[in-house]
Formats: structure tokens, C-alpha cells, sequence
């Protein structure tokens, strides 16, 4: 029998360097970066909001929350309280000192004004077994609140609630048959929900509507477990896959827009092998454009590029050549194009096409939106 040869080819680049200059066209530098602890840590969440707070999640649970002001990032408050793994992180829209996390121990709301302490707790049905919840979202008109739970019995839950009430309005547990990963509100409307699963479907949902036969809009079939959700546009939903696929959905139609796999985006970001490329996430950039962010494990770790979706192919976009890490979450500012990243070696990273820092005008707009605080 012929001796098994291991394939020990690394992922490298398919052109030169001289090329990768000239085809990544978008200009990303970096702005700032800091290092959440000096212990080792991983970053996996992070949340951005209006007046540019940023609030990451650390490997011990807790939370550290950012002020991103000219060309730094100054800490605001940590937050402690989760006993078990922390699972999502979102600020509420319209009230942008308010914090909800999610986790393995439940739902949490923390106000970042008050010195780190918990606000509220949102609780489960009584005389339910607590929920381990997965994902978490808030609507955008700051009101609603739904979260996606683990596996439980042989059920998956959707929980709702009214942000201002301890108590569940209700849920969802029929559309789902294995741990709810992703639950997101559509940007503009805040009755159009989307979730994901380990089951890969891909379901949309009218909150609205009095049952969850007639709140389920559509179940789409990805055909592979769904990692993360994003709403692009209007009508078009996004979903990045555990095996770094990228999918485009519409909403509306239910038709499946445009497909990545996970060897198509590795040759569109010009390296050779696919086994040692991933998916950060999807995005809409300020030009409207759809933004895959994706990396290399290969090597430090520290490749990081982007491209744009246009049709059925992949546009190169940026190289961030600075990058020090693998990551593992985005934040995007679409009005002031700016992007934050976060990853494996616990830094939090903000690029900007300029990398000369905000300029007065947006400074201005980030006080703004801090004055506009009202009591909860």
C-alpha cells in the first residue's frame, strides 16, 4: 500500500505583492487600537452605537465599553454579571446608554451611565426551566426585545418581550429544530424579524401577526448551520454559515440572490487555500455596496481583506495590512465609514479611510447623540 502522504501545502497569496497594491483598491488604515486586558483574552461580540460607544465582550463574561473619540478609544465602564457564557451584545437604538447582553444565564440590561451596575433582568415564563439563549436582538424602534435559545426538550425558543417589562410577552417554538444562533431585527421595520439555526433554516417573520404559523413569512433552507445574520437592504438578509459560506436572501420573495462558498471567496481574496480561510461577517458599506470581511488562519494569523458582492462576483475591496489578529466581529459606522474589529488576541481595532482621525463635524454629531439621553 502507498505510504499517506499529508498535504503540508500553507495558504499563501496567488499574486504578487506589487499586484495585491494595485487590486485592493479601498484604502482602510488604522485609527486606533487597544488591548482590553493585558491577561489573554478572545473577543467574539461586539456592539457599536450612533454616539460611537463600543462594547466588547471578554472571556471572563464580562463586558468592557469604549468611547471612541478623535483617534483613541477611552474605556467608559466593565460590566459584570453573567455567571455563564456571554452570547450576544446590542445597544438599544434609541436610548444609546442602554446595553442588553445575552447569555447561557439569561438576559441582562445594563445602563453604562450608572457605573456598571445591572439595570434589569428580563425573566422566563414562570415555572419554565431557564433558557440557555444564544442570540439576542433589539427592534429599531428600541420597543422590542426577542432572544434565541439553545435546544430545550426537543425545542428551540424565540422569547419575546417589551423592553420596559421584566416579563416575556411570549414566543415562537415551532420553527426551529436545533439551537437558535442568530435572531435580527430588520433595520427599518421593526415587525420584520430574521433568525437562524444549527437546523439551517432561515426564517423571516412578522412579529405582528397573532400566531407563529402566520408570523413565519418564509423558512429558507440554507442547507448548512447558519453562524450569523445581517440585513443588507430592505429586503435582502444575508447569512454567513459555520463553514464560511455567504448567502444573500430576498426577504420579500424568498429567492436565494447570490452564493459564496467558502472556495470562491478564498480565490477572491487571492489566497490558495480554502481550508485556512474564514468568514468575519457581511456588511453595507456607505456606498451601498455588500461588504464580505474574511481572513486567513494561516501563518500569525493576522490577514485580514475584504470584497464586495457585486452580482455573482467578488469585487477585492481592502487589505488591511495592519491587522494583528484573527477576528472574529465587526462594527460598522456607515455614516462616518468607519469600521471596528475585534478578535482572538483581545484587541479592539478602528480603521478609517483616512486613519487621521473623526473629523469635527462627526465629533459634533457624537456629542449630539450622547445629550439625547432620556431617563429610562
Amino acid at each position: 500500500m502507498a505510504d499517506i502522504v499529508e498535504n503540508l501545502e500553507i495558504d499563501k497569496d496567488t499574486v504578487s505583492v506589487d499586484e495585491l497594491e494595485k487590486i485592493f483598491s479601498k484604502k482602510y488604515n488604522l485609527l486606533t487600537e487597544t488591548a482590553v486586558t493585558l491577561k489573554k483574552t478572545y473577543i467574539n461580540k461586539l456592539s457599536i452605537n450612533k454616539s460611537l460607544h463600543v462594547a466588547v465582550s471578554v472571556l471572563d463574561n464580562s463586558i468592557e465599553v469604549y468611547q471612541l473619540t478623535n483617534s483613541s478609544l477611552s474605556k467608559v465602564c466593565r460590566l459584570s454579571g453573567h455567571r455563564d457564557s456571554l452570547t450576544e451584545l446590542v445597544f438599544n437604538p434609541k436610548e444609546e446608554h442602554l446595553l442588553y447582553s445575552a447569555g447561557h444565564d439569561g438576559i441582562k440590561l445594563w445602563d453604562t451611565r450608572s457605573n456598571g451596575l445591572c439595570a434589569q433582568e428580563y425573566k422566563d415564563e414562570p415555572d419554565a426551566v431557564p433558557r440557555q439563549y444564544e442570540c439576542m436582538d433589539v427592534s429599531c424602534s428600541g420597543r422590542l426585545l426577542a432572544a434565541g435559545s439553545a435546544l430545550q426538550e426537543d425545542d428551540a425558543y424565540l422569547v419575546f418581550w417589551d423592553v420596559r417589562n421584566p416579563q416575556p410577552l411570549g414566543g415562537y417554538w415551532n420553527s426551529h429544530t436545533d439551537d437558535i444562533t442568530q435572531v435580527k431585527f430588520h433595520k427599518e421595520k421593526s415587525e420584520i424579524l430574521s433568525s437562524g439555526s444549527l437546523d439551517g433554516l432561515l426564517n423571516i417573520y412578522n412579529v405582528l401577526e397573532a400566531t407563529e404559523d402566520d408570523a413565519l413569512t418564509y423558512s429558507l433552507n440554507v442547507d448548512n448551520s447558519i453562524e450569523k445574520i445581517s440585513w443588507l437592504s430592505e429586503d435582502v438578509v444575508a447569512c454567513c454559515t459555520q463553514s464560511h459560506d455567504a448567502q444573500l436572501w430576498n426577504s420579500c420573495s424568498g429567492d436565494l440572490l447570490q452564493s459564496y462558498d467558502r472556495e470562491k471567496i478564498a480565490r477572491g481574496i487571492k489566497r490558495l487555500r480554502a481550508d485556512d480561510c474564514y468568514l468575519v461577517d457581511m456588511f453595507t458599506s456607505r456606498d451601498k455596496s455588500t461588504v464580505i470581511l474574511t481572513g486567513s488562519y494561516s501563518g500569525e494569523g493576522n490577514l485580514l481583506r475584504s470584497a464586495t458582492a457585486e452580482d455573482k462576483k467578488l469585487r477585492l475591496s481592502c487589505n488591511f495590512i495592519k491587522n494583528k489578529q484573527v477576528v472574529r466581529c465587526l462594527g460598522y459606522d456607515a455614516e462616518r465609514d468607519i469600521l471596528i474589529t475585534a478578535g482572538e488576541s483581545g484587541l479592539v481595532t478602528v480603521w478609517s479611510p483616512d486613519g487621521q482621525g473623526l473629523s469635527q463635524e462627526t465629533k459634533q454629531r457624537s456629542r449630539a447623540h450622547n445629550n439625547r439621553h432620556r431617563p429610562y
